[in-house]
């Protein structure tokens, strides 16, 4: 690949405010999907496991990016193909979620700041039906598109049918290795990530909206829901379900959504209409959607974050998991404080017991000293 100078001097900046410019980096994962597919459950994992040997990257898109990094004028896949240029080993993750889950999810995410522009204390009080004809409104142009088909354009032409058997694709396109999977198959993905980086993940759920602040909103939304009818019949023709679902594991999930059908027709937002709601929210957004240090894993080598992962996942993979997920977070300004404290503890017994080893040493000889005076004077008596 030829690149210009100016295109270099941008590439090579993008490098360093991502914290890609350091030349021992070797190995890179760059986790480029949509939000809520259970792309924070993935890069946790992989950070949280092999850190030591693998570069994690969370990226959804070129908006994430600049206000991230404030990183203009270069784009995702760049970037991934640049670190390919300098010689690094790249891969990169897309993960395909069930259409009505991730757009469920996706709008709960952006619920408080985006949609309703009020806190998330005072959502918990909404009336249930308010927020399902918002939801129905907007449910044609929330989380649509997918980033193995529509961003990653070197794999060209993609797979004729998806790999049902090892449950993921994976495409070596000039030396960069592009990988999809299926949150489906997530309890899977420990097996699936040792063969494709041959090294042991530990699959740890991060960052779930049911652990979330409205954690409960979201369930009674879940079970409340009924999809109208023609959305049904929407997600039924969609080209991304019926490549990445086999026809029965489609048919199994259009029956469950079957169950909790409105058999009505649902008019909901047109085009224009949703733009026009769009540009409101954006206008009474009162903070940002992209939010950072929400990893159980921030992916730092210091040997406070270290000492702190190996507890971690020894713990985990021990059977410790559900106590530790959101108690052990690895940031760094956290581990840094917990291993002063066990240094400190450390030291103290140290002293505690030097200490201690003084005082039974004088004790010893006093105690030789008083021997030797009572041998002497029991000789007068």
């Amino acid at each position: 690949m030829n690149y210009t100078e100016q295109q270099l001097s941008l590439l090579k900046e993008s490098n360093k405010k991502l914290y890609l410019d350091d030349l021992n980096i070797k190995n890179i994962i760059f986790v480029y999907c949509p939000p809520k597919v259970g792309s924070t459950t993935l890069v946790s994992s992989i950070r949280l496991s092999a850190t030591n040997k693998f570069k994690v990257l969370h990226i959804h898109d070129e908006i994430m990016l600049e206000v991230l990094t404030g990183i203009t004028n270069v784009t995702v896949n760049q970037i991934i193909e640049y670190n390919k240029y300098i010689g690094r080993n790249v891969w990169v993750f897309d993960i395909y979620r069930s259409p009505i889950e991730r757009k469920i999810s996706e709008f709960f995410d952006k619920l408080a700041s985006f949609h309703f522009n009020n806190t998330e204390e005072n959502l918990l009080n909404y009336d249930i039906r308010r927020l399902i004809v918002r939801f129905n409104n907007i449910f044609q142009h929330i989380a649509v598109g997918d980033h193995y088909m529509q961003k990653y354009v070197k794999i060209d032409p993609k797979p004729l049918v998806f790999n049902f058997e090892k449950k993921y694709l994976m495409q070596n396109v000039q030396g960069i290795t592009y990988i999809k999977l299926r949150l489906k198959d997530s309890k899977e993905w420990c097996q699936i990530l040792n063969k494709i980086l041959g090294t042991q993940i530990t699959i740890v759920n991060d960052y779930e909206t049911e652990k979330s602040k409205l954690s409960e909103l979201y369930k009674k939304f879940k079970n409340y829901y009924k999809i109208p009818n023609n959305y049904l019949n929407l997600i039924n023709n969609c080209p991304y379900l019926n490549y990445f679902y086999s026809a029965k594991e489609k048919e199994e999930y259009i029956n469950t959504w079957k169950n909790k059908q409105d058999m009505k027709h649902y008019n909901g937002y047109s085009d224009n209409e949703y733009e026009i709601y769009k540009n409101i929210c954006i206008e009474n957004k009162w903070h940002t959607d992209i939010q950072l240090n929400h990893y159980m894993d921030e992916g730092c080598n210091c040997k406070p974050c270290s000492k702190k992962r190996n507890n971690v996942i020894t713990n985990i993979r021990s059977g410790k998991y559900d106590s530790l997920i959101h108690k052990n977070k690895i940031t760094h300004n956290e581990a840094v404080i917990e291993y002063k404290k066990i240094r400190i503890k450390i030291l103290k017994e140290q002293i505690n017991n030097h200490n201690a080893q003084i005082q039974t040493a004088l004790l010893q000889q006093k105690s030789s000293k008083m021997g030797i005076i009572n041998n002497i004077f029991g000789n007068f008596v």
